[in-house]
């Protein structure tokens, strides 16, 4: 009935408010059935006694729950219960859907890391930071950079994008995230930094190139073993936030995943 039709569309309206005219032509378009105003009205009114939809008794008005994964419910049952499509290729969209929403996510987590690396290091210039916070016996001399840039690339191809770069005359800084809160970083990631930390020796010319690897969950016994053998730096997330404390910094937030 148009119950239903009327539950799927009020979750795939693009505003807060839910604009009854437009209910009702989607309605015809969809399902061939001419309703009034007021039918579509006393609906809403009763989806609000369920809490599907929201009534704003004073202006007498409805808007959309404030329930993303109920309305996200309500898109995927209403494609597949009310518009008839294919259960399974409805199903296969919204795995496609969130894999991709889950792997920006990942990216975005990853550049904040990035920017927050290059505030440290552009706060601490000329200045010394406690070694232990990069697992170093001794404290860390931070050059004057010429420059620090974020994403920089050296050719084309894979792996040839450096996340953080530091420029400072005969030494140059390379730097790279991974912020995984499930699985703690392995030897091949902290391979792939010193490839990219030798292109860097290649292309500029430094005299020193240092690595520097921050990992959210930290890294596995091999690979801090490797990175002691190798002087790559390597800080973990309640690393990085003491030295963004040290350096007059915000911390990471705490409420991304």
């Amino acid at each position: 009935g148009i119950t239903k039709w009327i539950l799927y569309l009020s979750a795939l309206e693009k505003g807060e408010r839910l604009d009854i005219e437009r209910i009702r032509e989607v309605l015809w378009e969809k399902d061939r059935k001419r309703v009034s105003e007021e039918q579509v009205f006393d609906v809403l009114v009763k989806l609000s006694r369920g809490d599907l939809v929201e009534y704003m008794e004073l202006g007498r008005w409805f808007r959309k729950v404030d329930d993303p994964i109920l309305l996200e419910f309500l898109k995927v049952w209403g494609r597949i219960d009310v518009e008839g499509r294919n259960g399974t290729k409805v199903r296969e969209d919204l795995r496609q859907k969130y894999l991709r929403m889950k792997r920006q996510f990942a990216e975005l987590t990853g550049y904040l890391a990035e920017v927050y690396m290059a505030q440290i290091l552009l706060n601490a210039q000329r200045k010394t930071l406690p070694g232990k916070h990069f697992h170093q016996e001794g404290d860390m001399e931070i050059p004057w950079f010429s420059y620090l840039k974020l994403r920089e690339r050296f050719g084309i191809g894979p792996d040839r994008e450096v996340d953080v770069h530091g420029a400072a005359g005969l030494e140059h800084w390379v730097a790279e995230s991974k912020w995984h809160r499930d699985r703690l970083v392995g030897i091949p990631p902290i391979e792939k930094l010193l490839e990219k930390a030798a292109l860097i020796k290649k292309e500029c010319d430094p005299d020193l190139v240092q690595s520097w690897f921050f990992s959210y969950s930290g890294f596995t016994p091999d690979a801090e073993r490797f990175m002691t053998d190798k002087g790559v730096l390597w800080s973990t997330r309640e690393d990085l936030d003491a030295l963004l404390d040290h350096t007059g910094l915000r911390r990471l937030p705490t409420d991304l995943s």
